[in-house]
């Protein structure tokens, strides 16, 4: 019995470059699941301080009259 083919790259680069190979897809924010919790504590302090700032810089909205 004559043994069988176990594989072919025949034809196979073509057919992934007629749609382009593409990039995963990434979200704009990543999770931080499973990161070092000191870091995520100080992570969030330090984004309530920059929000406290952003909020002191931008001027108060004037009334239209």
């Amino acid at each position: 019995m004559a043994k069988s083919k176990n594989s072919s790259q025949h034809n196979q680069a073509k057919k992934n470059h007629k749609n382009g190979i593409k990039k995963p897809k990434t979200h704009r924010y990543p999770s931080l699941k499973g990161t070092d919790p000191k870091f995520r504590r100080n992570h969030r302090h330090a984004l309530h301080g920059t929000m406290k700032a952003l909020v002191r810089r931008l001027p108060l909205p004037r009334p239209n009259l």
